[in-house]
């Protein structure tokens, strides 16, 4: 077997689902952005999503490996994707980067767009209300993990848990939420909680937000509310060995995830289960301007 055969299938296979998409009434029936969180199951709810562009149509991916390598090109002339890895010093010069391409895409109001992207009230702006946003999140404690395990196997970092934790990228991987739903890279010592507010608050600004426990309830929130019902993804599951933490590891990192946690268990207040037991008719939470209140602590 050619050692691309299971690429191209996977890629006959789409076009096969976009072509179907092109008949009447089977396509996305508005545009929508995808802000994908890293090991959220994104990679392969995107392949899902794609398959509801009409073949006619722009989807707009936003690569990750692509954007980093422009970045370190732009800004220091070297072609090398470490340089301005998002959890590493320089990680914001990829998230500018990556704002312009969203924007660009906004503004040409291309259907789909899917990429490791801020919010940002200029990105909120640019859609206006034409454009509704969705997201897939997970246990943060386990998405750090998952984090972890991909950065030690590209060679971001060493395998020790305990630097890890220690270190700037262990925090980096533990405010995911935080540093994705305000639009900084960085959250400094002190902050957390000025952050989860703002995260919280942005929270509003998602048509729909779905849990990667409960893919069936993302589609048929998906459904509901941009018209195709998606394949139930099979998700990527991160290669090499577990990660075996420590019980004092462990609560080390569950200390560090804290904040994400709290902006995870309001959305799973406004999206979760509870929350699909709405009518089919219902669209869920509207979209909230600016300082729309934050969900209580109940």
């Amino acid at each position: 077997m050619p050692p691309d055969l299971p690429r191209q299938r996977r890629r006959a296979g789409l076009y096969a689902r976009r072509g179907l998409s092109t008949l009447p009434g089977r396509g996305l029936r508005r545009p929508c952005v995808f802000l994908h969180l890293p090991k959220c199951g994104g990679t392969s709810l995107a392949a899902a999503l794609y398959g509801t562009v009409p073949l006619h149509r722009r989807v707009g991916v936003i690569d990750a490996l692509a954007t980093r390598r422009a970045a370190a090109l732009s800004q220091f002339g070297w072609d090398d994707p470490m340089l301005c890895h998002e959890d590493l010093p320089a990680g914001h010069i990829t998230f500018a980067l990556r704002e312009q391409a969203l924007l660009t895409h906004l503004c040409w109001g291309t259907p789909l767009i899917h990429g490791h992207v801020f919010l940002s009230e200029r990105a909120r702006d640019a859609g206006g209300t034409g454009h509704g946003w969705v997201t897939m999140m997970r246990d943060p404690a386990e998405r750090a993990v998952s984090n972890y395990r991909m950065a030690v196997r590209a060679g971001v970092i060493p395998d020790d848990p305990d630097a890890w934790l220690d270190g700037s990228v262990g925090r980096s991987m533990a405010q995911v939420n935080l540093r994705y739903l305000t639009g900084r890279n960085r959250i400094d010592p002190g902050q957390e909680a000025e952050a989860a507010a703002i995260a919280r608050d942005r929270l509003g600004w998602f048509e729909l937000i779905g849990f990667l426990d409960d893919p069936a309830g993302f589609a048929r929130g998906f459904a509901r509310r941009f018209g195709p019902r998606l394949p139930m993804p099979r998700y990527n599951r991160g290669a090499g060995p577990e990660v075996r933490l420590t019980a004092a590891q462990r609560d080390r990192l569950e200390a560090l995830v804290a904040p994400d946690r709290e902006v995870y268990d309001a959305a799973r207040r406004l999206f979760g289960r509870a929350a699909a037991g709405r009518l089919a008719g219902d669209p869920g939470p509207p979209r909230a301007a600016t300082g729309a209140a934050r969900p209580g602590p109940g």
